[in-house]
């Protein structure tokens, strides 16, 4: 399973005397996975942290660990999905016993919803808390004596959640702004915690201040919590843990989706921007490629790639198309591209969409060419399948410099049609169809194209080999 952890730094308003600061980023790295067995333990299904002790526990109602890579948007390589058991026997992930500090920052993704991301999921609890004891590291449900920051996620009818916070020994909403969370949506959560006798500050776009024993709560980059009380953890202890856990949903419908944390044992402020050194843009044949350097980077998750179609005198909304991990946290120069193959005739505009794993964004656009323009094609052509031998399924590409009539129909060696593939007019551009031999016994096959427009007629006839 592969295992990614990024030492990150981020710009803090510190003294200069706490040496202990330790600032780390966690995620899931790009292997997949299930751990469902019943009331165990593993200590090494989830890629280890930069810092000490990482867990996860079963109950004994059901739900799971998954880590999937992608299966939904979300997050960048894997993500955590953790299916809620049916009773309050918990299913629990915990990251405990690193370096501890009487105040803390963390950050992290989360989706709330059903296995799939929507919001279809009725009942069932979630919680994230962040304090110090065993309740991180044992089988059991939260300690109050032991939580400074908790936090509950509850299910409801038409994709709702109800979010509410520990105060002392009770659950409470007044407090949190509106309502912050719903299933099917992703939110950035940043947590402020304050348990030192004092008021502390920190930067988040102006001068914060979180009072003693208290905590903020940023839902998306909006306080939607501010001085929020703490729960039972005594004034003045430390903070070296934090998990979470789900119960108590009927059918094992509710799941969280987790991933891309930051953590910091003190309070963070504000991380530069990543600052862009060059970013070009040049067509080629039917590609457009970008490259683009960097100067410096901080707190950088990475680039999403996004692309619009122009036509005519419009410009098609704005489509991802890939994603271009960072470098997190250098002052040395880095180097990227990206190649946007096979595109059809037409023009293209394209910008980066620069991510900080605090959700922060910003846009960039090629220095040097507003647009890439892929032009038609000047000839026919039929290229050979692939993969050939097909097994069984195989793709065709085939373009046409003017707008015609097109067949392309597959024989066996007898010269019987066997699979009409293509019939009917199509405009000049670049085309791939897909080839499904699955109801067709192995063997040797032919496939032609007949194109035909006023006075101007094509054909080809190709070999392929179909392997079952």
């Amino acid at each position: 399973m592969s295992k990614t952890f990024t030492l990150i730094i981020l710009l803090l308003i510190i003294n200069l005397q706490k040496t202990s600061s330790q600032p780390w980023h966690y995620d899931f790295g790009t292997g997949t996975g299930s751990y469902s067995t019943a009331s165990g333990v593993s200590y090494a299904f989830l890629p280890s942290p930069p810092t000490d002790s990482i867990r996860i526990r079963m109950g004994s109602a059901g739900g799971s660990f998954n880590l999937e890579n992608q299966e939904i948007p979300f997050g960048t390589g894997s993500y955590l999905r953790i299916v809620a058991p049916t009773s309050t026997s918990v299913n629990k992930f915990s990251v405990y016993k690193y370096s501890p500090g009487k105040s803390f920052t963390i950050r992290f993704k989360v989706r709330l919803g059903s296995s799939n991301g929507s919001n279809t999921a009725g009942t069932g609890n979630f919680y994230f808390f962040a304090g110090l004891g065993g309740c991180f590291y044992d089988n059991a449900q939260f300690n109050g004596a032991q939580i400074f920051t908790g936090l509950r996620f509850v299910f409801g009818s038409s994709g709702a959640i109800t979010t509410s916070f520990r105060s002392g020994s009770s659950w409470l909403t007044s407090g949190i702004t509106g309502t912050p969370f719903q299933q099917a949506q992703d939110f950035i959560v940043e947590i402020y915690g304050n348990n030192t006798a004092g008021t502390l500050t920190y930067v988040y776009g102006t001068t914060q201040n979180v009072a003693a024993n208290k905590w903020d709560l940023w839902v998306n980059g909006i306080l939607v919590g501010d001085d929020l009380a703490k729960a039972l953890l005594s004034n003045d202890a430390n903070i070296d843990s934090w998990m979470f856990y789900g119960e108590n949903s009927t059918g094992n419908a509710a799941n969280i989706f987790l991933d891309e944390f930051d953590y910091h044992n003190d309070l963070a402020g504000t991380p530069l921007p990543v600052t862009m050194g060059s970013f070009n843009l040049y067509g080629n044949d039917r590609s457009a490629a970008l490259s683009w350097s960097t100067t410096s980077e901080l707190n950088n998750s990475g680039f999403e790639i996004e692309r619009s179609n122009i036509s005519g005198t419009t410009t098609d909304g704005w489509l991802k198309i890939a994603f271009v991990k960072g470098n997190g946290t250098t002052t040395e120069p880095k180097n990227y591209s990206y190649n946007d193959n096979n595109l059809k005739a037409g023009s293209y505009k394209y910008r980066l969409k620069q991510t900080d794993y605090n959700g922060n964004f910003e846009y960039f656009t090629p220095a040097n060419a507003e647009y890439v323009t892929i032009v038609k094609p000047n000839e026919f052509s039929l290229s050979q399948n692939y993969p050939n031998p097909s097994n069984p399924v195989c793709k065709i590409d085939y373009q046409l410099p003017f707008a015609g009539i097109v067949n392309i129909t597959v024989f066996d060696v007898t010269g019987k049609a066997v699979k009409e593939l293509v019939n009917g007019f199509q405009a000049a551009d670049y085309y791939s169809v897909t080839f499904d031999g699955s109801g067709l016994a192995s063997g040797i096959y032919f496939y032609r194209i007949n194109g035909s427009s006023e006075n101007l007629v094509f054909t080809k006839t190709m070999k392929m080999v179909l392997v079952k």
